[in-house]
């Protein structure tokens, strides 16, 4: 969870559920799930799921992504010749590239 402000005790019970409940999932066996709060109950939600519905899309070719990979001091393990990096330059950040 992230905030401007610093963490209240609402923020901190929040939390604390998120992580028992990410725990008691892993523990069960569960793999590629999510934690959240729906209609006031902790709920396990499939990753693919929140893929599929998310109306946000980043391009894992694009300028966006390279700056997260250098804020973050992560390696870029994409493997792309310099023709497809300017071509993804060019899709913007909600649309796929063309094939």
């Amino acid at each position: 969870m992230i905030r401007s402000v610093p963490a209240n005790a609402t923020d901190a019970l929040y939390c604390m559920q998120l992580a028992q409940n990410a725990v008691h999932g892993t523990m069960a066996g569960y793999t590629g799930f999510s934690v959240g709060l729906c209609n006031n109950k902790m709920c396990l939600i499939p990753i693919p799921e929140l893929v599929a519905t998310s109306p946000r899309q980043m391009n894992p070719k694009g300028r966006t992504w390279e700056r997260i990979l250098a804020v973050t001091r992560q390696p870029n393990t994409g493997k792309f010749d310099n023709k497809s990096f300017r071509d993804a330059e060019s899709v913007p950040v909600n649309q796929k590239p063309a094939a």
